[in-house]
């Protein structure tokens, strides 16, 4: 019998968040070391949904690598204070733990800038270190395609794992996640390492504008997304602002997003994801996942750093309000949301 366990995979990285308008401000002012401080939080894909999935409720496993240094110890103290559980974490004295500096502009858009980008720990992932025995008892396992935007042998080993996992009967979900918004910007090797991943996915997620056209280029990019659907793959197509699309061979369903002030967007994909998998594995329909990721994405993008995720009670509150204040603007029916 499987256990209620969700594994994440992947990348853990210390996000420093730069606020540019924040930072002008005390550049033009007072110059001293106390003027401006940047807002330290974890982050990393795999990191991000893994801790916003344990706020829902979920019993939660994290696995990657991590450096023995200053980043890898943040990362263990968060995992420890989340109550995410780190049994599948592999420590690497000779690979460094990566900080993303997020340069956050007026309107909640990022840049962001990796460093150091050499001997990084996610982008290793050696499954002789991994006990399967346990890997093959979850109920679901996640990663990202983040994960294989660097050289490492995580482009070899991912697959692997996916395959191992999938022919075991545990469910699987992959975010496309690669950046690319043509199929000339992905890497050869990147693009290998995605599609050799893509069989043994039964959710596959992506933006449809962007990632699900850089691996199938169509006119129409919705079409981009559902050459991806097959009889044991349903397609998650992310279109940011007009909200996502559930795909399956018989059916679509679309969720419009929840009208929030944009402070902040790092993490949105990974908290979207989050609240999918999160209603997923609580039995709820595909619709009602659409609805739980785009509030957990919702929710993430009104506050600061990829950490501001809601637990189940703020969701559930989130959600219900919604649902309120459309019908007192005569725009859906009178509904308390719950999980019952």
């Amino acid at each position: 019998m499987k256990k209620d366990k969700i594994i994440v995979v992947g990348d853990a990285c210390v996000d420093v968040l730069i606020p540019l308008d924040e930072l002008a401000g005390k550049m033009m002012s007072e110059a001293s070391e106390s003027a401006f401080k940047p807002l330290l939080s974890g982050g990393g894909t795999a990191a991000n949904t893994a801790v916003a999935l344990k706020k829902l409720g979920h019993n939660v496993s994290f696995m990657g690598t991590l450096g023995c240094d200053y980043g890898g110890r943040y990362f263990l103290d968060e995992f420890k204070r989340e109550n995410v559980n780190t049994e599948f974490v592999i420590e690497d004295p000779e690979r460094n733990t990566v900080y993303c500096f997020a340069f956050i502009d007026p309107s909640g858009e990022r840049e962001i800038w990796a460093f150091p980008r050499t001997d990084v720990s996610y982008t290793e992932l050696d499954l002789n270190k991994i006990d399967m025995e346990e890997v093959v008892k979850a109920k679901w396992l996640h990663s990202s395609g983040m994960n294989y935007l660097m050289d490492g042998n995580i482009r070899k080993t991912l697959p692997e794992l996916f395959k191992k996992a999938y022919e075991s009967g545990v469910i699987t979900s992959f975010d496309l996640n690669t950046r690319a918004g043509r199929p000339e910007d992905i890497e050869p090797e990147v693009e290998k390492a995605v599609r050799d991943t893509i069989p043994y996915v039964n959710y596959l997620l992506g933006s449809a504008k962007d990632e699900f056209y850089s691996f199938n280029p169509q006119e129409n990019f919705m079409d981009s997304a559902r050459g991806f659907v097959s009889d044991k793959r349903t397609v998650i197509a992310r279109l940011g602002s007009d909200g996502a699309v559930a795909m399956t061979p018989d059916e679509e369903y679309s969720q419009e997003p929840f009208d929030v002030k944009v402070v902040d967007t790092v993490g949105a994909g990974d908290a979207f994801n989050a609240g999918f998998i999160a209603a997923k594995t609580s039995g709820l329909s595909l619709f009602d996942a659409l609805t739980w990721g785009n509030a957990v994405a919702s929710y993430k993008v009104s506050g600061n750093s990829s950490r501001h995720t809601p637990n189940i009670t703020q969701l559930e509150e989130f959600i219900s309000r919604y649902e309120v204040e459309k019908y007192l603007k005569g725009k859906g029916e009178y509904k308390i949301w719950s999980r019952t």
